[in-house]
């Protein structure tokens, strides 16, 4: 297929998880993808087999909390490709912690990440599209989360609630320019294998067990895919959603239907 054909879309914390999925997903569809993250190894590793299949693909070293890192990889982005199209605003951090046992630091390091990467992403990813003036799409990667509260994920709560609201203000705002900013909210998704989980955040050990004892609360009774979440972002940042702005999209299995 080719629905994305010759639009550019930089796809943040591209390297694993539901960005990995999404790079691959979005070259398939004849995007040019670029694929940005902190670990190089895997953003390379994506771009290895995006290029493989012959497919568009160009990793760029990225940390979403940095507004120099944002300057550099937009500007980069557009020696390659004459126009960036749309963004998608992926990378996000994980904490599983009561409130008295989150510190500030952790709680503020979250935030850092999951909210003001988003809000970056935004404010960069508007700049860019602006330049060719022919409208865009930015998505923002929620939760559930910013729908329901669940125990010992505060700042997980606060920082998905804030970009869900983000997401509603920038779309009222640049509206008018065409430029379309959607969020996407995932519920249990099945980012990581266990010993992957316990190696990036070993002290959020005990949500694994949360994780598999709310299993069987989801009506569809297990987790989503990294592909299914994948189709979602290929959705809004495709043509076929020209006319959707504002709108929250929930993966949940139905997680919160009930």
């Amino acid at each position: 297929m080719n629905s994305l054909k010759d639009k550019t879309i930089i796809v943040t914390g591209g390297g694993r998880g539901i960005g990995a999925a999404a790079c691959k997903l979005l070259a398939d569809e004849g995007a040019n993808v670029i694929v940005t993250c902190r670990t190089t190894d895997e953003g390379l590793s994506i771009e290895k087999d995006i290029l493989s299949r012959n497919m568009s693909a160009k990793f760029i070293s990225h940390d979403v909390t940095e507004e120099e890192s944002w300057q550099s990889v937009i500007e980069e982005t557009l020696t390659l490709f004459p126009q960036i199209d749309a963004v998608v605003n992926n990378a996000g951090n994980y904490n599983f912690q009561s409130i008295l046992d989150c510190t500030h630091q952790s709680f503020k390091s979250l935030i850092n990440t999951s909210l003001d990467g988003c809000f970056l992403g935004l404010k960069f990813g508007t700049e860019a599209i602006r330049r060719h003036g022919k409208g865009g799409s930015i998505v923002m990667m929620s939760s559930v989360l910013a729908k329901i509260g669940a125990v010992n994920m505060s700042a997980l709560s606060a920082a998905h609630g804030g970009v869900k609201l983000l997401a509603k203000a920038a779309a009222c705002e640049l509206g008018p320019e065409k430029i379309r900013i959607n969020s996407i909210h995932p519920g249990l998704v099945d980012t990581y294998t266990d010993e992957e989980f316990k190696k990036n955040y070993p002290e959020s050990l005990d949500s694994l067990k949360y994780e598999k004892d709310n299993i069987a609360t989801i009506p569809f009774q297990r987790k989503a895919s990294c592909d299914e979440i994948a189709e979602a972002i290929r959705f809004l940042v495709s043509d076929e959603s020209v006319f959707m702005t504002g709108a929250e999209i929930t993966i949940d299995g139905g997680l919160i239907a009930q």
